[in-house]
């Protein structure tokens, strides 16, 4: 420990939801200028001990709280948060991106100067000074990561909580972080961040917790903690080894199932898309990947008819789909998107699985029957009948990828699908694309590169809205080559 004075003193007996304890028996102090990594299991408790050490929880969340939580640097406010899905950050209370940041310096009443200076220096700790005048609605969502990450930043607090900060950023947006962090961290600011990325714990934290179930299972220095191996927890995982590529597929017959010809689309005035063309044979599964902002999501959302097409051509096997509406387009392709709360509605996961299928025509038995295929293979069979927003957040992501299964298109894309997943999510969402590729193919959308690496055939790098790179999986820094 270090011998600076403390930002965070907490000693948890028990916090829960609804009767339910979500944390029991936690003791944690954070020193000024220290950074503590938390990993663990998809509900082991991890972002109810970010909450609390924030002073969210029992004020903005509603939770029973048998605890002692103290701030002993103060502050206005004393610890700032950063969410893992920016869009519940968002104020909304300014129109463009440096708006959006100055909002916390103004609650606080600085000067205008203050405010200005507040701005600046945040968005260039998150790499997004050059967001500043961009709209937050037309954002990728890495690109509105940073904004939050920004946002936070500018309150100036002494204790920074993360949780899952780098969920949606691009590998070198994701190196510029961790260095921003350590800049915080020699001014002397504290920093919590829950994070599944082990090995960016790893590099980043002074020292590690793992939480299991609720409790503190271990903790210590990253790389003793993470890097055991059978892993503390196989539910968490342990420390990425090095392993060279999977060999390439034996190439066969490339029968085109996808096939995108020069197409251009965009937001207003902005084009994003520039003459893309790119094609996906049948049974393959591919990795959609580059910078924040690079055109991935938008070329999905395009190919889904969510983005009208300005040019080109968009076809799926012998069917030109290019001018087709949403729901005539739903019967060959499905996308998940990256915030699953925008797709769930029913009051059920089988419910929700099963309406795809009954939308498209199937009859009950059979729209339960792909339903409960869908839920198996993500491994949300026992869930059936639970509220989808009764679910984790990693959960939820996991049914919204079940429910656009079950309807059985046949080019499945999937947005930043392993964003805050364990190792054992992971699994099931690479159990998820198997199960996609013996009927059809699918793209993942991603900046998850080692699961890229063991669950695709190869990369389609996408740079300033065109194809620059079609090959296999690379962990290099050289991975966004131009």
């Amino acid at each position: 420990m270090s011998s600076a004075p403390l930002a965070l003193s907490m000693r948890v007996r028990t916090i829960a939801y609804d009767g339910r304890t979500a944390l029991r028996d936690v003791a944690l102090d954070i020193a000024r200028g220290e950074i503590v990594g938390i990993a663990g299991h998809v509900g082991a408790g991890k972002s109810t001990l970010a909450l609390a050490a924030a002073g969210l929880l029992g004020r903005s969340i509603p939770a029973t709280i048998d605890a002692t939580i103290v701030h002993p640097l103060g502050g206005r406010p004393p610890a700032a948060f950063v969410f893992a899905n920016p869009s519940t950050q968002l104020t909304e209370l300014g129109e463009t991106v440096e708006e959006e940041v100055a909002v916390g310096p103004e609650n606080q009443a600085l000067a205008s100067p203050a405010i200005r200076a507040r701005v600046n220096e945040a968005l260039a700790a998150a790499s997004a000074s050059a967001l500043a005048l961009r709209l937050p609605r037309e954002l990728s969502g890495g690109e509105l990561q940073r904004v939050a990450l920004a946002s936070a930043l500018a309150l100036d607090a002494p204790l920074l909580v993360l949780d899952e900060p780098t969920a949606q950023l691009d590998p070198e947006a994701a190196a510029l972080f961790a260095s921003a962090v350590r800049g915080l961290s020699d001014r002397g600011v504290a920093v919590l961040i829950v994070e599944q990325n082990l090995e960016l714990l790893a590099s980043l934290a002074d020292r590690v917790i793992v939480l299991a179930d609720g409790a503190m299972l271990a903790t210590g220095a990253p790389r003793d903690v993470l890097g055991r191996d059978p892993p503390l927890d196989a539910r968490l995982g342990a420390l990425r080894t090095e392993h060279a590529p999977l060999p390439p597929r034996a190439p066969g017959n490339h029968t085109p199932l996808l096939t995108v010809e020069r197409l251009s689309a965009g937001y207003g005035d902005r084009e994003v898309l520039r003459e893309l063309s790119l094609d996906i044979g049948a049974g393959e599964v591919v990795a959609w990947v580059g910078r924040n902002g690079a055109g991935k999501s938008t070329l999905a959302r395009t190919i889904m008819g969510l983005v009208e097409a300005r040019s080109g051509h968009i076809r799926v096997g012998e069917t030109e789909i290019t001018a087709l509406p949403v729901h005539e387009r739903a019967r060959v392709v499905g996308l998940v998107f990256q915030d699953p709360r925008r797709q769930l509605f029913s009051r059920t996961v089988l419910e929700e699985a099963s309406f795809g299928p009954r939308t498209l025509g199937v009859s009950r038995s059979a729209a339960l029957a792909q339903a409960r295929e869908a839920l198996t293979a993500v491994g949300l069979q026992a869930r059936e009948s639970e509220h989808p927003g009764d679910l984790a957040p990693q959960l939820q992501r996991r049914l919204a990828i079940a429910s656009t299964l079950a309807s059985r298109p046949q080019f499945l894309m999937l947005d930043e699908p392993t964003a805050g997943q364990d190792a054992e999510g992971r699994a099931f969402i690479r159990a998820a694309l198997e199960l996609q590729r013996s009927r059809g193919a699918a793209a993942v959308i991603t900046h998850d590169l080692g699961f890229a690496q063991d669950a695709c055939d190869h990369n389609v790098t996408i740079s300033g809205g065109h194809v620059s790179h079609i090959g296999r999986i690379s962990l290099e820094r050289d991975f966004f080559r131009p």
